[in-house]
């Protein structure tokens, strides 16, 4: 299965990527962050397995994943009303009518990309930075989400990711807090009872997050780049006004960098390099709000 869709020129994961000496979980959910599709095999061992399932439903409420089924199997509770592939009797050719359904529901989500050349490490060493601490009272929490939330998925982890916290897929026994919105998913709740994980609701999480954005800024050293909604000069001055330490140029003491439309390359080049936390102009505003609020 693996090669085929390779074939394809996919790139493909499954878990005998894990590194050694990895904690599979995490290395899990960082690859379930990134997948644009997700395809399960549900098996006589699969329908029973709660890792699978709690993959399984991220992809589902991700609205990518392409359930498959290779044995003649009862699938698990919430996923049966879901078209199915059978792959039940396929033996293996590529010629198969269920692997060409399978290819093109693939393809609906991903298109074939061409493998890019793997390029030379620089020559040039770089000194990176040591893992910052925001002092946002996050610092270092893993937070999960399940459910239906007033906003994106992808606008919470750019606010988690903001004060210093860390968004992933999975519960866990690392898990700090599971964030529970409307229709939230069994998986992920059976989970959090079984790890002894904080509930809360979305509307506690706000005000949780709301308090770590009075903390993050003070002392910090920030930089502003692209076309930018207001003047800088009255961006720097808010800034300052909130105890940060607003600079021209970024440095190895920059903490932030807030990005508006064409951001500057070399700006974002140089974050890149110092491992600068990236700041859309939006969140820095809901940022603002809050703490003039």
């Amino acid at each position: 299965m693996v090669k085929l869709l390779e074939k394809n020129d996919w790139d493909v994961w499954w878990d005998k990527h894990i590194p050694p000496g990895k904690t599979f979980d995490r290395v899990i959910s960082q690859a379930l962050d990134a997948a644009k599709c997700i395809v399960v095999l549900w098996s006589k061992n699969s329908v029973k397995s709660d890792w699978v399932i709690e993959e399984a439903l991220e992809g589902m409420e991700r609205k990518i994943l392409v359930p498959t089924q290779i044995d003649s199997v009862k699938l698990p509770f919430g996923f049966r009303r879901l078209q199915t592939i059978n792959l039940s009797r396929w033996q293996g050719a590529a010629s198969s009518q269920s692997i060409k359904q399978l290819i093109k529901a693939v393809e609906a989500l991903v298109a074939p990309v061409a493998k890019a050349k793997k390029k030379k490490p620089p020559t040039k060493s770089v000194t990176r930075q040591k893992s910052r601490k925001l002092t946002g009272a996050l610092d270092g929490k893993i937070i999960v989400f399940t459910g239906t939330l007033t906003d994106s998925r992808k606008a919470h982890a750019e606010k988690i990711r903001t004060v210093g916290a860390r968004f992933v897929n999975s519960v866990s026994s690392k898990t700090d807090y599971l964030v529970v919105g409307k229709d939230p998913g069994d998986v992920k709740l059976k989970a959090a009872e079984i790890h002894g994980i904080k509930k809360i609701s979305e509307r506690q999480w706000l005000k949780i997050l709301n308090e770590a954005y009075t903390r993050i800024l003070v002392g910090k050293t920030i930089v502003f780049t692209g076309k930018l909604s207001q003047s800088r000069t009255k961006l720097e001055t808010v800034a300052r006004k909130l105890g940060a330490k607003p600079v021209g140029a970024i440095s190895g003491n920059t903490n932030y960098l807030v990005v508006g439309e064409e951001a500057g390359k070399m700006k974002l080049s140089e974050a890149k390099k110092y491992e600068v936390e990236i700041i859309q102009e939006t969140i820095w505003n809901e940022i603002i709000e809050t703490l003039n609020s």
